[in-house]
């Protein structure tokens, strides 16, 4: 499945525009997954958490299409690849997160078209703020565990986790870029579901990228 999703999100990239880009960078991330038993009316089980954790990030982006040459109204495609990882619990009922032993590690490639409001466009020397949203498919893989606390029934119980799947991926965008450099703040949540759990995943990213043109690889020369 993962290999497939993959292939495909690729495939769209010729069809998007004449331009690609490989961006690379660094992001700092602070992750939240809410785990839900759906044949509980998606009562919560628990929620992981973490600190702000540094992590190597790789994208994929289209050139932009705007929907004319006079706005600064556009949209773009994006491959985006990333690892988190949840090492702390929230408790029930309290503001704060401790560490019970438990963890869950995860990463995601997701293919989102983002549409944006572009400032400063037509300034290319000087920085461009994009502030966008997006709404695609992504592969979410899982591995790890987690203690249930928030149900009575079943408090204390230690469960593992090994899931992979596609799922939703909800992206809201902001960005500044000067030459090939970009600044990143972004939301990123992708979701996974089965028949025994729900997991949603939220993560705000603040990210470092360098871009790299790779026009002559989607060229017909």
């Amino acid at each position: 499945m993962f290999r497939t999703f993959l292939i495909a999100s690729l495939t769209l990239f010729p069809l998007t525009g004449t331009a690609t880009e490989l961006a690379v960078g660094l992001q700092s991330t602070f992750s939240q997954i809410e785990i839900q038993d759906p044949a509980n009316e998606d009562k919560e089980l628990a929620v992981m958490t973490s600190d702000y954790q540094l992590f190597p990030t790789v994208s994929l982006i289209s050139d932009p299409y705007y929907f004319s040459d006079d706005t600064n109204f556009g949209v773009q495609f994006q491959v985006d690849w990333s690892y988190f990882k949840a090492d702390q619990q929230a408790l029930k009922n309290s503001a704060s997160s401790v560490d019970l032993g438990t963890s869950i590690k995860a990463y995601a490639i997701t293919a989102v078209p983002v549409v944006f409001y572009q400032f400063n466009r037509h300034a290319a020397k000087d920085w461009n703020i994009k502030l966008g949203a997006g709404l695609g498919m992504g592969y979410l893989d899982l591995t790890g565990n987690y203690r249930i606390t928030n149900t009575e029934a079943e408090s204390g119980e230690i469960r593992k986790v090994n899931k992979n799947g596609l799922g939703m991926a909800i992206n809201i965008y902001l960005e500044g870029n000067v030459g090939n450099h970009m600044l990143l703040l972004y939301n990123f949540s992708p979701i996974l579901s089965d028949q025994t759990n729900d997991f949603q995943e939220h993560n705000v990213v603040v990210a470092y990228k360098y871009r790299f043109s790779l026009d002559h690889l989607w060229s017909a020369e």
